[in-house]
């Protein structure tokens, strides 16, 4: 462990106790010395273990790290469906051994909170059919998606049908099996997925803060900058990926409250506000409204709001978007770059979608940089840089 000391601090204790009786390793620090780390982002792991674990070798290793290169990850940003959870924190400890992993933050995501898929009515999950359009009947129930194999979707509906049917999943995490779908929680059926991101992944953050005492929406601090971590489902600060009024004002008060150490603030929530290929009807767009007044929310705090980190879609992209209400953010075949806007970053998925994807994210004292990595799906498939950019 590197003891972090000033120069004047350093020379009080060489005159009090002498150079021999020191311990551990000495870093100068003084207060012009700029933060310099990465950390990495990834969402919609679920059971695609050789991918996700591709994802955190590559993470781990940075193999493909065009200059400069920043050392170790300091933490890892998961923006939701690491399911199964305990399956997936093994992975990760196996990659990143104890005492060089980074801090793992977890978000909550559709199949953490509920795996009947945590919308109005349930979801039809994954399965090994031709993927057609599924059904919501109940008034409300807008069509399902097919886009990928057996995936039916009905937001306020019944489960759509995709194909061979999937898992029958139940509340909690627990899954029962279906017809022809991937198991979504294959670890030990015991363990719920947001009992052990609540009980386990974030009391290991220290000087964590969350919305209430066993809360799933928190923020953390890490050198300048600070994480905020959305659960937009269980519904204290939101439901089926729609974040409410009372988890806005948190998160308001959570940027507004950072003290002027922090120079970059990131918020991370798992359903997209502006989504893409995916899920066009059953992210946080679903609630017009409530999306844009959050949306807002963050453009009146853009000059410490970096980015916004989502999954969901199992599809990469980003944009930059400064009115949330205007046409080419609500065209789902435009991803606009508007001066004056907010990132959203859609982190793709590790093994989900139609390529293995995640984001480092460097920070240099004022400045951001974002790398987009991107792999085949499966076991040690190389990467490669999708594409990367600067914030000064």
């Amino acid at each position: 462990m590197i003891q972090k000391i000033s120069r004047r601090q350093f020379l009080i204790l060489m005159g009090m106790t002498g150079v021999g009786a020191m311990t551990g390793r000495i870093s100068f620090a003084t207060n012009s010395e700029p933060a310099r780390f990465y950390f990495g982002v990834m969402s919609d792991p679920h059971g695609m273990t050789d991918s996700w674990v591709n994802a955190l070798t590559e993470l781990r290793d940075l193999k493909v790290n065009p200059p400069p290169e920043y050392g170790r990850a300091a933490f890892l940003l998961v923006a939701g469906d690491t399911n199964p959870i305990d399956r997936r924190n093994e992975d990760y400890l196996s990659v990143f051994k104890d005492k060089d992993a980074p801090y793992f933050l977890p978000v909550i995501g559709n199949h953490e909170a509920d795996d009947t898929g945590g919308f109005p009515g349930g979801m039809g999950m994954m399965g090994a059919g031709a993927g057609q359009p599924g059904g919501g009947s109940p008034p409300g129930g807008q069509p399902g998606q097919g886009i990928q194999p057996g995936m039916g979707q009905a937001p306020s509906g019944q489960q759509g049908q995709g194909g061979q049917a999937g898992l029958g999943q139940l509340p909690g995490g627990q899954s029962g099996q279906g017809g022809g779908g991937m198991n979504a929680n294959d670890g030990n059926p015991a363990i719920i997925d947001m009992e052990f991101i609540r009980d386990k992944l974030i009391p290991a953050l220290p000087n964590v803060v969350r919305m209430s005492a066993t809360s799933c929406t928190y923020y953390w601090d890490y050198k300048n900058v600070r994480v905020i971590s959305i659960d937009g489902y269980s519904g204290e600060a939101g439901t089926g990926g729609v974040i409410n009024e009372k988890g806005r004002n948190w998160t308001e008060k959570a940027i507004a409250s950072a003290p002027s150490t922090v120079d970059h603030i990131f918020v991370s929530f798992h359903a997209p506000a502006f989504p893409r290929v995916r899920h066009t009807q059953d992210s946080f767009n679903a609630d017009p409204e409530q999306r844009n007044a959050f949306w807002n929310m963050l453009i009146a705090h853009k000059d410490k709001v970096r980015a916004v980190f989502c999954g969901h879609t199992h599809s990469y992209c980003r944009m930059r978007v400064l009115d949330p209400a205007g046409a080419d953010a609500n065209d789902f075949s435009k991803y606009p770059d508007e001066a004056g806007g907010i990132y959203q970053i859609n982190d793709g998925s590790t093994g989900m979608g139609m390529k293995n994807t995640f984001v480092r994210v460097a920070i240099d004292g004022k400045k951001v940089s974002f790398r987009a990595y991107e792999a085949d799906n499966g076991k040690d498939k190389p990467f490669a840089v999708k594409e990367e950019w600067t914030i000064v």
